[in-house]
């Protein structure tokens, strides 16, 4: 089992000043900048403790809700019917921007407070600007156009009313994660953001903005460190193998720590029916179980109860806590890298290479290897084989996306399945949520 870091907040969280104005009492040691690093990792626990997953499964071809009364309006997720007010809408928007304001919080302060190292301070600052830039590819992914906040802004209080252009947000980004990537070790303490970590968000927003031939110059070096390999599938998931050789940057969590509030809630809200005690908020869909080779090892992960599919990535909560499991989060791992530089080097007319790559994760997951070096071949294969590697984790709907064809691939999926839902144009963003807009005369997306 990996080192856990304790990610809660430290007492001295709740003294933040109340209008987000720093003040020199505050902010006047190490410790309490390094207590704001931790509760900017914190936010991420919630982020990917639920809606984050959701968006990117339910959202998609991959998985549908299995309990319409899960909370939040994940249902709506289901069939494309979210609002302005659903409550996925806000609290992923709301969770951000939380956690963009500890980030830029320690960037206000970092250089005036005394460290015990510069080397520290260094690793610090590499971290926030790690997270900050994570949140914002995030945001974009699924809202688009989003105020672009590098400077203490409170996120209980009103932003104004402009939206920076997704354009623009990338240049952020980019340059965050590359003064991140010097900033930061070559290996660090699971959890904690690396090297390697910062080049794999900065990997895949290149591949979203279509920069394929960037993102292989990220990815080939993460490959290059020879830090990473594939484990066995059975050595992968559940508590006993967190901290693996495939882990590149995971979301920490702990059972029976500070009072049961550092634990996950992966196993009872996705692994379980609603009428077995869990929440039943996704289910795989049959269609896709029923892609499956025979041979594919990776389809034991799926679990069938009561004619449903459940990912069976997570293991139960001790003590029959629900919201206390000890699952760890993937973010990204080796495979995900190997398949995106499979991806890239297929864009970059690097084919052949690419082969190389996908084949390694279906070797590992007892397939045998693709030979068709045609690049439109090639590229359904590489989409395919993230369906059958990553399911669950919250990947297939930033996938679809990615590719240009969410939306026909999602109506010929209600097609064929009999279901009469229709998804138009506008749905490939979320709204912007409608307190935001109330309070600030912020444009709304098209289409809400």
């Amino acid at each position: 089992m990996a080192v856990c870091l304790c990610l809660s907040c430290h007492d001295d969280l709740d003294q933040f000043p109340e209008t987000g104005i720093l003040t020199e009492n505050y902010y006047n040691s190490q410790e309490s900048v390094e207590s704001t690093v931790t509760a900017s990792y914190n936010n991420l626990q919630g982020l990917y403790s639920y809606y984050m997953i959701l968006w990117g499964e339910v959202t998609s071809d991959n998985a549908y809700v299995q309990a319409p009364n899960s909370n939040g309006g994940v249902s709506s997720l289901e069939d494309f019917t979210w609002s302005t007010t659903t409550g996925f809408v806000n609290s992923i928007w709301n969770s951000s921007y939380d956690g963009i304001f500890h980030t830029n919080m320690v960037l206000e302060v970092i250089d005036e407070v005394q460290f015990s190292s510069s080397e520290v301070k260094n690793v610090r600052r590499g971290e926030v600007l790690f997270i900050r830039s994570f949140l914002y590819d995030n945001l974009t992914t699924i809202y688009g156009d989003v105020p672009l906040l590098t400077k203490v802004t409170d996120p209980s209080y009103a932003f104004d009313d402009t939206r920076t252009p997704k354009a623009e947000v990338y240049d952020q980004i980019e340059a965050d994660l590359l003064e991140a990537i010097d900033l930061l070790p070559v290996t660090y303490a699971a959890g904690r953001a690396d090297k390697q970590a910062a080049r794999a968000i900065l990997a895949k927003n290149y591949m979203k903005r279509g920069m394929f031939a960037q993102a292989v110059q990220q990815l080939q070096q993460i490959v290059g460190t020879g830090k990473y390999s594939l484990v066995d599938i059975g050595d992968l998931y559940g508590v006993e193998n967190e901290g693996n050789a495939e882990d590149v940057f995971s979301i920490q969590y702990a059972s029976e720590l500070d009072g049961n509030s550092e634990g996950s809630a992966y196993y009872y809200n996705f692994t379980q029916p609603d009428n077995q005690g869990g929440r039943g908020a996704m289910a795989m869909e049959p269609a896709f179980y029923n892609l499956f080779d025979a041979a594919d090892k990776r389809r034991d992960l799926i679990n069938v109860s009561d004619n449903a599919y459940y990912a069976n990535k997570w293991t139960p909560s001790p003590n029959n806590n629900t919201g206390d499991g000890g699952d760890n989060h993937y973010v990204v791992r080796y495979a995900d890298v190997l398949l995106m530089l499979a991806e890239a080097l297929n864009e970059t007319g690097g084919s052949a290479e690419a082969l190389t790559h996908l084949n390694a994760v279906r070797t590992r997951a007892g397939l045998s290897g693709i030979t068709s070096t045609n690049q439109a071949v090639l590229r359904d294969a590489i989409a395919l084989e993230r369906r059958f590697e990553l399911f669950g984790e919250g990947h297939r709907w930033a996938d679809l996306l990615r590719s240009g064809n969410a939306v026909s691939i999602m109506n010929n999926f209600f097609a064929s399945e009999g279901k009469n839902i229709v998804v138009q144009d506008f749905r490939v963003l979320a709204p912007i949520p409608q307190s935001q807009v109330d309070i600030t005369a912020m444009q709304q997306n098209p289409g809400y």
